[in-house]
């Protein structure tokens, strides 16, 4: 039986963040859920999560600093911004810090679900061809 995919949901707002987790559940992921960076880090720290879906604006650490923490320590973990603040500023910054998707406030589910399916399906890192 294949292992189920791990996914981290960063958001505080309670409503969204709830939300995610049932409808991430019911579609056969393993999830666990923060409600702000403070929360997030200890639960990144020594798991494997194939995805995280994370806030930018939120209290104590904010998403800039998860998403940092994130790519500095498990670069292969896919990471989608989920924010109403997604001006140009701030979506240069994600992408510069590696963020592999930016979707905006108020989402669309199924395109939320689309595109974490669409990035968890690309291999983290490509074998080389051995000549």
């Amino acid at each position: 039986m294949a292992e189920k995919q791990q996914i981290l949901i960063v958001e505080d707002d309670t409503e969204i963040r709830e939300t995610l987790f049932h409808h991430l559940l019911n579609e056969g992921y393993e999830v666990r859920t923060a409600a702000n960076g403070n929360e997030a880090i200890p639960l990144i720290h020594g798991r494997s999560y194939q995805a995280i879906i994370l806030d930018l604006k939120m209290p104590y650490i904010d998403g800039f600093g998860v998403l940092q923490f994130v790519k500095a320590t498990y670069p292969q973990t896919k990471v989608i911004i989920l924010t109403a603040y997604g001006d140009m500023r701030n979506t240069e910054k994600c992408r510069a810090m590696g963020a592999d998707e930016i979707i905006d406030k108020p989402y669309d589910l199924e395109y939320l679900f689309f595109r974490l399916k669409d990035l968890m399906e690309v291999p983290c890192c490509p074998q080389r061809e051995r000549g």
